[in-house]
């Protein structure tokens, strides 16, 4: 049940006790606008879905009879689907119809199938396979159908395409952004970062529907890329993170994310061109920017200087990035409360809930560990309980104040 739910429900019982009149009631659901109706969401959900669902059902069919197929078959075939899911897609989305969610769906399928035949042309003629310069073009055609549509599925596509894209490209001989393995984690935390930038760098100009999708995709890759770095310990990283990804995708994201701790610090987000960071969710905003900070300043650190060998027995940068992401989930739940949404609260309590399970058989070994492992969750779940139930009661006398 949202919040605005709940609010109602309670508030007809205020009315019935004498607590609040029916006016004052209607003033207080007045100061809580209902949220969206989750029909958009789940349409939107549903289109994303549908049109990757179709791209894998139509790869999987042609893979199935792909000795079968002619070469020029298969060209034209993937063209004349391409072509058709474009043109398909932009009349549900600007014609008669005004289906713009649905549109969208039918229009990533041609985004879908031009990767596919990129594939398919670079199968073809034995071109070097990475899917890493596969990738790029289709980089470029979802970020301009994002501008060109204002479309947020489409910006979200391009999100999730730039981080695969960063996966292979770093993996790929010769590229500038070539990094090990194991150290590839650290610059994906930062790519991580980079979406959180172009989120806030799209509100700034003007793009404000981009900037929640930015974010999701940003927050949800850099939870995972720290996840994994819970592991370092077991990584044998022998060389040092190489310049070129060090700069772009850990110093440049540490400065950019420097300034806007100072900015938001000293409530100077006018200066960069930001709305104004409303009190209440003023603590969690700079938490979070801290802790962003930190991860990013914690992972260069472990770039410049892997300590393969020493890190088996002193376990300082595995334990590093236990902290933060503990630390991580505290600011998500913080941020759930502070702007009532209850999902995100309940993600920080999963991940603390998996963080502790990881760390049970990563340590299991040793009984002494574990039991720390666990005692440091169960009172990290505790003062998280405390301050949500905290937060709920200053925000219910709050209410019941500004009803009296």
């Amino acid at each position: 049940m949202s919040f605005r739910e709940e609010l109602e429900r309670k508030s007809v019982e205020w009315v019935q006790g004498g607590v609040i009149s029916a006016g004052q009631r209607e003033r207080i659901l007045a100061g809580e606008p209902p949220a969206p109706g989750a029909a958009p969401r789940l349409v939107g959900i549903f289109s994303l879905l549908g049109a990757t669902l179709v791209v894998l059902g139509v790869i999987l069919v042609v893979s199935q009879n792909w000795s079968e197929i002619p070469r020029m078959t298969k060209l034209a075939a993937g063209i004349a689907l391409m072509t058709g899911a474009y043109a398909g897609g932009y009349w549900l989305r600007f014609g008669p119809l005004s289906m713009t969610r649905t549109g969208e769906g039918v229009l990533l399928i041609g985004t879908g199938t031009l990767l596919a035949n990129l594939a398919l042309i670079s199968q073809q003629y034995n071109i070097d396979f990475n899917p890493s310069p596969l990738l790029l073009p289709v980089l470029l055609a979802a970020v301009a159908s994002a501008y060109l549509l204002r479309s947020r599925a489409f910006i979200f596509a391009a999100a999730a395409v730039a981080i695969f894209w960063l996966i292979f490209e770093i993996q790929r001989d010769g590229s500038e952004f070539q990094t090990q393995d194991a150290a590839a984690l650290l610059v994906i935390a930062g790519g991580g970062v980079w979406l959180m930038v172009a989120a806030e760098a799209n509100r700034r100009f003007g793009w404000d529907e981009f900037a929640a999708p930015l974010r999701f995709a940003g927050g949800f890759t850099i939870f995972s890329a720290v996840y994994a770095l819970g592991f370092y310990r077991h990584y044998e990283v022998d060389e040092r993170i190489a310049a070129f990804p060090a700069i772009a995708l850990l110093v440049v994201p540490l400065v950019l994310a420097v300034a806007a701790l100072v900015a938001v610090a000293l409530k100077r987000e006018s200066a960069l061109g930001w709305p104004r960071v409303p009190a209440e969710v003023w603590p969690p905003v700079v938490a979070a920017i801290v802790v962003l900070v930190a991860l990013v300043a914690w992972s260069f650190a472990v770039g410049a200087n892997p300590r393969p060998n020493a890190e088996r027995t002193f376990i300082i940068y595995t334990t590093g990035f236990w902290v933060i992401a503990l630390a991580l989930a505290a600011d998500l739940a913080w941020l759930g409360l502070a702007l009532r949404r209850e999902w995100w609260i309940n993600a920080a309590l999963v991940y603390v809930g998996l963080f502790a399970i990881t760390r049970y058989f990563d340590l299991f070994n040793d009984f002494a560990q574990t039991g720390a492992v666990f005692a440091g969750a169960g009172l990290f779940l505790l003062v998280l309980a405390f301050a949500l139930e905290r937060g709920r009661r200053a925000l219910r006398h709050e209410m019941t104040g500004s009803a009296g």
